[in-house]
């Protein structure tokens, strides 16, 4: 049956007050995990800026020593080097449950190298290079890092707009629109409760002048055969 049908009845007001509970609590359960999300957003969002950071100074780093190494060595040696070393990444994933949301993060374990491990010579290889090398990898390492931290603030802060959203529907339309039934169905109620009243003192109205005038015939009827004895 649709809402806006309800016949003006006791048991559906109870009904309504019902929904109204009902999604009053659902307000109130929302807003507590929507608190909570904030919490976890703001946590994550300082620890996020931190390793940017980070991530901004280990770039600038790796990009200057690579400068520097293609100045001194020339850009032929950083390509051999780079071909040497050359590697699949095995990363592994590991996930999180926050409150519902599947949150991840990147093992990034062996991603920086020593020298031997890039195919380089420690006697063959400039310093310069190797160097350059191991910034580069250092970088790496702290983008993977920083790539699960930007998409679990993005998971988060998602999940926010949609209970603010929930949280809006209850309040702005669900919520009015039950309390306006109920007080349209209230005063329904009221109006015949009223009418009822006015029926019965009507109806006692009526039953008392007939009881008068009976009583009054009555004695009327006594006094007649008084007077003829």
């Amino acid at each position: 049956m649709s809402m806006d049908s309800l016949a003006p009845t006791r048991m559906n007001m109870l009904l309504l007050k019902g929904q109204i509970k009902m999604a009053s609590d659902g307000v109130g359960l929302l807003k507590g995990k929507r608190d909570a999300l904030m919490q976890e957003l703001l946590k994550r969002a300082r620890e996020l800026s931190k390793m940017r950071d980070d991530l901004h100074d280990k770039g600038r780093l790796a990009g200057n020593v690579m400068a520097m190494a293609r100045a001194v060595r020339g850009t032929p040696e950083l390509k051999s080097a780079a071909v040497a070393g050359r590697r699949d990444l095995h990363l592994s994933v590991e996930s999180e449950k926050v409150w519902g949301l599947v949150l991840g993060r990147i093992d990034q374990k062996g991603i920086v190298r020593s020298p031997s491990q890039r195919g380089m010579g420690l006697l063959d290889t400039s310093a310069h290079v190797q160097e350059a090398s191991e910034c580069s990898e250092h970088m790496l390492a702290q983008l993977m890092v920083c790539a699960p931290l930007e998409r679990n603030l993005q998971i988060v802060g998602e999940e926010v707009k949609k209970v603010s959203r929930r949280i809006n529907a209850l309040e702005e339309y669900l919520l009015p629109r039950l309390r306006g039934q109920m007080r349209a169905i209230a005063s329904v109620l009221d109006e015949r409760e009223r009418e009822d009243t006015f029926r019965l003192k009507k109806i006692k109205g009526k039953k008392a002048v007939q009881k008068r005038k009976a009583q009054e015939k009555a004695r009327a009827e006594q006094e007649a055969k008084e007077q003829a004895q």
